[in-house]
């Protein structure tokens, strides 16, 4: 009898503890379905997304990894910044724009058009050749699949005589001694259209592929007479030559301009002020425009909000420096206009949008500028 009833008691033991771990694992499966079917309120909402842009720029150090480093954390705002406050920075939600160092406008060219980059930083006048398949691109496709965001940069074009090479003028440089910067440069190809309407060239004038850095070593030991170079307003290098007193800064004017400053053309009308370099009075030059280019493929709403970014007032602070003055370059209330006054490509859709709104663009203008 004993055994009998002990043998019920360790029955019923063991039954209770299996319809304890059944009711446990039931809550756990239940909890599961009901976490996948109903999460909780801090996972209802949509995660944040994370989108990575490029922008091509130059050497570390030289004037277009500046600019690209500053646009960079104008509309950069990665996932977890504070809310924009008004007339605070204020990036594009979920971008992380990077910098990207490359060998030059060229090579931006066609890293944007092959889509290797986002986006990159081209002059002008190096933009315009690529779409006709001129030098450096003669023997390619015309790229035409490149758009514009804006205008974003001016820098001046400079030519640097030595004192004791009696130029004056552009036409004083007939059977010189004359670098125009290297293959590939902006220096270069905005330097041979100047030469081009004057009708200097090989034939005329002893050109050499140097590097600023090199022109004025060569330049101070008697070895070439001028070089051209395209670089900010003011310059840190040509400062330094212009304190020596060893150099004249030679205008860059008269018959011939008019065409390389139409409207819509790749120059503008520049003039380097009287002081701003010692020895040297008020000159004329030209100005050439930093072209910041997507693909034509790029999503419109994310160039929409880029663009709209650039221009916001609070982001100012982040762009504006003295030692990049040309950045967004005008007056207040006249950067968008100079935006996109040298474009030798239309403006992406996504950036005409923007542009229509800020009313600079009509609407009969497309993305074509006016």
């Amino acid at each position: 009898m004993q055994l009998a009833e002990r043998g019920r008691e360790i029955a019923s033991r063991i039954s209770a503890r299996n319809l304890a771990i059944s009711i446990g694992v039931g809550v756990v499966a239940a909890l599961v379905l009901l976490f996948y079917l109903r999460p909780p309120a801090s996972l209802e909402e949509a995660p944040e997304t994370v989108t990575f842009f490029q922008i091509g720029t130059g050497s570390p150090g030289d004037e277009y990894f500046a600019v690209g480093e500053r646009l960079a954390a104008a509309i950069s705002r990665p996932p977890g910044s504070p809310r924009c406050e008004r007339g605070l920075p204020c990036g594009v939600a979920g971008l992380v724009a990077v910098a990207k160092s490359s060998p030059g406008p060229v090579a931006n060219v066609r890293a944007v058009s092959a889509g290797n980059y986002d986006s990159a930083l081209v002059a002008a006048p190096v933009l315009d050749l690529a779409t006709r398949a001129e030098t450096p691109f003669r023997g390619e496709k015309p790229i035409r699949n490149l758009r514009a965001i804006a205008g974003v940069y001016r820098e001046a074009l400079y030519l640097i005589a030595s004192r004791n090479a009696n130029v004056a003028s552009i036409a004083d440089l007939e059977g010189k001694r004359v670098s125009v910067g290297t293959p590939g440069s902006g220096t270069r190809e905005a330097a041979l259209p100047v030469l081009a309407v004057h009708g200097l060239g090989r034939r005329t004038v002893t050109l050499f592929d140097y590097d600023a850095e090199a022109a004025a070593e060569l330049m101070l030991r008697g070895q070439l007479d001028a070089f051209f170079l395209v670089d900010a307003l003011p310059s840190v290098e040509i400062a330094s030559l212009a304190d020596r007193g060893s150099i004249v800064i030679v205008p860059i004017e008269g018959e011939g301009m008019e065409q390389l400053t139409r409207p819509g053309a790749n120059f503008q009308p520049l003039e380097i002020p009287d002081g701003i370099y010692r020895f040297v009075p008020a000159t004329k030059t030209l100005g050439v425009s930093m072209i910041w280019v997507v693909n034509e493929t790029a999503d419109a709403d994310l160039v929409y909000r880029i663009v709209n970014a650039l221009f916001y007032e609070g982001n100012h602070v982040l762009l504006s420096s003295p030692a990049l003055p040309g950045l967004l370059p005008g007056e207040k209330g006249e950067e968008e206009g100079l935006a996109i006054a040298s474009l030798p490509v239309p403006l992406h859709e996504g950036a005409a949008r923007y542009f229509r709104e800020a009313g600079i663009l009509l609407p009969e203008d497309g993305d074509k500028t006016p």
